[in-house]
């Protein structure tokens, strides 16, 4: 496996980090979701030129990665 790929695996270590409010932990768990989270919020415009343009919302990702890190504090907390 390459290193670029283990540096966004999710290990118990990493999530147990996170749920104690390690900043680095939760910025590597959102890093890891983030693709996944861009496919969420995005959609497609047709411009005036035809052409499909696609977008992301930038305030729904924020919104979505906030639930992400609030779950992850407060229910993940009880599990662990």
């Amino acid at each position: 496996m390459s290193k670029a790929a283990q540096s966004h695996e999710l290990t118990y270590d990493l999530i147990k980090r996170a749920v104690h409010g390690d900043q680095e932990a939760i910025e590597a768990y959102l890093l890891h979701y983030d693709a996944y989270i861009n496919f969420l919020v995005s959609y497609d415009e047709v411009g005036p030129d035809g052409r499909i343009y696609r977008h992301i919302d930038e305030d729904m990702k924020i919104e979505v990665q906030m639930k992400l890190v609030d779950a992850l504090q407060n229910k993940w907390r009880k599990l662990i």
